[in-house]
């Protein structure tokens, strides 16, 4: 009889464990949509926040884009402009090398010229010397030749 008992304990054991289980399982599947609920809702509240941080980084990516392109255009204004400058130097440059040829031609000129009237100030004086002797000559034959007159 020990026997029988243990079985008979044994196998009443087995369908309270069995039933326990059969209702951990019952309790496990009927929690099973809540926490699919709970956990479906938190991927939403987690999905909407992913979408509203997308929208906001999509905004500050095109304020960025439109930054950047602003920059490009500035940059190409810039590259222009120093292209245009270096133009209108390199005109200055070239106007100013003629001016300075010009002027070289000028101040040899003006050498040249300066050397001719020196000379011609020299033989002008020369012949003014000259000329002051010629007179003082006629004057002093003249002058002889009236006081050999008078005598």
């Amino acid at each position: 009889m020990l026997t029988y008992t243990y079985n008979h304990e044994s196998s009443n054991n087995h369908q309270e464990l069995s039933l326990a289980n059969q209702q951990l399982i019952l309790q496990a599947l009927s929690s099973m949509p809540m926490q699919l609920q709970q956990k479906e809702k938190s991927l939403q509240i987690e999905n909407t926040k992913l979408k509203s941080e997308n929208i906001e980084l999509q905004s500050q990516l095109n304020k960025i884009e439109n930054k950047q392109q602003e920059l490009i255009n500035e940059i190409q204004d810039l590259k222009q402009l120093v292209k245009r400058v270096y133009q209108e130097g390199e005109v200055q440059i070239q106007y100013q090398k003629q001016k300075n040829q010009q002027l070289k031609y000028k101040n040899e000129s003006l050498t040249k010229a300066l050397l001719n009237l020196q000379n011609n100030l020299e033989t002008f004086a020369q012949l003014k010397n000259l000329s002051r002797y010629i007179d003082d000559f006629e004057i002093s034959r003249n002058s002889v030749m009236e006081d050999s007159y008078i005598q």
